[in-house]
């Protein structure tokens, strides 16, 4: 069933209608509200507007409708990345577990979850890739690589120290900015999750 479709499906059962009712009312085809309500099709404009009409919910409402609002738990998950400080990928993987844990259930939590991993994802590229490239530049492979990159401290060292740095600040004032219901908060980043 998807996320629409057990709305819906939950929002008609909470009024005490049945499909058929409902189907009537919204003047749809019976078929076409089952296919709704199972997932097996997303229902158009019209269709939605119809639908929300004869439940008697705003169409946002019907949208958002058994989510709840939990700030905290959201909050939760995005402080969450500052495990990076102790396993330098658990950036990225607890907060996607904590969102897939919650994702059909907490109002705007993907919203959040999405930001914040595509910027972790970013910061991860950006700090790992040059420190590894430093490391593999100490080894046989020296050759392949330019010398002042190769030696050079502070891409090796003060370079992913900065990052790391940042990282930490981003992750602190975003959940300040959270906390005051702000919602454009992230950084640039690369968008691997839409």
């Amino acid at each position: 069933m998807s996320q629409l479709g057990q709305q819906i499906f939950q929002a008609r059962k909470n009024k005490g209608i049945s499909q058929e009712e409902l189907a009537e009312i919204s003047k749809i085809n019976l078929r076409t509200l089952q296919r709704i309500e199972k997932g097996e099709t997303s229902p158009h404009g019209d269709t939605l507007r119809r639908i929300s009409e004869a439940l008697n919910i705003p169409i946002q409402d019907l949208i958002n409708y058994g989510f709840v609002e939990d700030i905290g738990y959201i909050k939760a998950m995005h402080f969450s990345g500052l495990i990076f400080v102790l396993l330098p990928i658990g950036n990225i993987i607890l907060p996607a577990i904590l969102w897939l844990v919650k994702k059909d259930q907490i109002k705007d939590i993907s919203y959040y979850a999405k930001k914040l991993i595509n910027f972790q994802i970013t910061w991860s590229i950006i700090t790992y890739v040059p420190f590894a490239i430093s490391i593999f530049s100490w080894t046989a492979a020296e050759k392949l690589i330019p010398r002042f990159i190769a030696k050079s401290e502070f891409i090796s060292w003060y370079f992913p120290f900065i990052l790391y740095l940042v990282n930490f600040l981003y992750i602190v004032i975003a959940g300040i900015l959270i906390k005051n219901n702000r919602r454009n908060f992230s950084p640039v980043s690369i968008p691997f999750l839409r």
